[in-house]
């Protein structure tokens, strides 16, 4: 009878065996498919735990990042930030500033390289109004204007700095002009 060593995996520049992440090692005659079977599975399973590990950290930063986005959005004078007090996902943000309309919000992101939404994931592709933010409270005028972005996996700091820089371009040339019909 032979010891198999158990499989390895690199997680964050170090090795680690599959026994340290709690996987026990196999023991048998060490070559068969039965052997390969046991060994891809604590392979799967050491792969598993590793990558659990890795959506706690993710999920860390993500908030962090959403959170320093959405206090630079809050310095655009009116904005809303919807359940920015709330738990909630670490990856996304739904926003507004009451007037905006969300489809000029979508096109203005979208010609500084953004990718945005309008609205609330479950009204997502309707034209009107999310009822969601409805029963919520919020009015058609706030409503109408609601973006959502959802940051991911390559997010960086740098991505939210770009996407401040377009939110105030884009609602200094949009509220200039709100201001303009309603005078």
């Amino acid at each position: 009878m032979r010891i198999m060593r158990p499989p390895q995996q690199v997680q964050g520049g170090k090795t680690v065996s599959a026994g340290s992440l709690g996987v026990a090692a196999s023991s048998g005659g060490g070559a068969g498919p039965r052997s390969s079977r046991i060994r891809a599975r604590l392979a799967a399973r050491a792969a598993a735990k590793a990558a659990m590990g890795a959506r706690e950290s993710d999920a860390i930063r993500l908030e962090s990042l959403r959170n320093r986005l959405e206090r630079g959005l809050r310095e655009t004078t009116g904005a809303i930030v919807f359940s920015g007090d709330v738990r909630r996902l670490p990856n996304t943000t739904l926003f507004t500033v009451p007037g905006l309309k969300a489809e000029t919000a979508v096109i203005g992101f979208d010609l500084e390289g953004i990718a945005v939404s309008s609205g609330s994931a479950c009204s997502s592709g309707k034209v009107q109004p999310s009822h969601v933010l409805k029963a919520m409270g919020y009015g058609p005028n706030t409503a109408q204007g609601a973006v959502r972005l959802s940051l991911g996996w390559s997010t960086s700091e740098a991505d939210i700095d770009r996407c401040l820089e377009a939110w105030r371009k884009l609602t200094d040339t949009l509220l200039k002009e709100l201001r303009r019909n309603t005078a």
